[in-house]
């Protein structure tokens, strides 16, 4: 039997939090763009496919300029308005993932969550749900990340997520399959 619980709903986290300053207020950067192009991709794959597809909720996690602009976005994209709420208290992928575990913790039946990120988030987002998030159905949808590779080192500094035993327990396991699949079918 399962550990996962029942899921009625869904929920999408578009995560468009980025740092430095871009010099057109009015438009997202690139690769905002790509998590957004993802995140309609994901909610048009779910409203055509899943039958509780009418319960979907669109969380946009960013602040209230660009959280504006990205909707304008959704909204053009084909998303309902009433299906998006916008998010601008979390900072970092830690405090997203943790606002989002307080919103579905005392439902009987939680929403089945998809995080929209950038690829290099996978390893951040891995990390926190590990240990966080036992029982629900958490799924990360990544969006390709064109910046330069000092720039995704900056915000992947920022967001150094704190890992704990779960983290480390997977990792081992992952260490010892891989020497034993080495020891088994090694090349002569």
């Amino acid at each position: 039997m399962s550990e996962l619980r029942y899921t009625q709903g869904n929920l999408i986290i578009l995560y468009a939090i980025y740092g430095g300053g871009s010099a057109d207020v009015r438009s997202i950067p690139d690769h905002i763009q790509e998590r957004v192009n993802v995140c309609l991709g994901t909610h048009r794959i779910i409203t055509s496919s899943k039958p509780d597809s009418h319960k979907t909720t669109l969380v946009i996690v960013a602040n209230t300029v660009s959280g504006a602009i990205v909707k304008e976005t959704l909204l053009k994209g084909g998303v309902k308005e009433k299906v998006i709420l916008t998010e601008s208290r979390p900072k970092n992928i830690s405090q997203t993932l943790s606002r989002i575990l307080d919103m579905v913790k005392g439902q009987t039946n939680p929403p089945h969550i998809y995080f929209v990120g950038s690829v290099w988030q996978k390893d951040i987002f891995d990390s926190i749900v590990l240990s966080k998030f036992k029982g629900y159905k958490v799924q990360f949808e990544g969006a390709l990340d064109h910046r330069p590779v000092y720039e995704v080192d900056q915000d992947r500094a920022q967001e150094a997520p704190k890992r704990k035993l779960e983290y480390y327990k997977r990792k081992g396991k992952d260490k010892g399959i891989d020497l034993l699949l080495s020891y088994v079918f090694h090349e002569k």
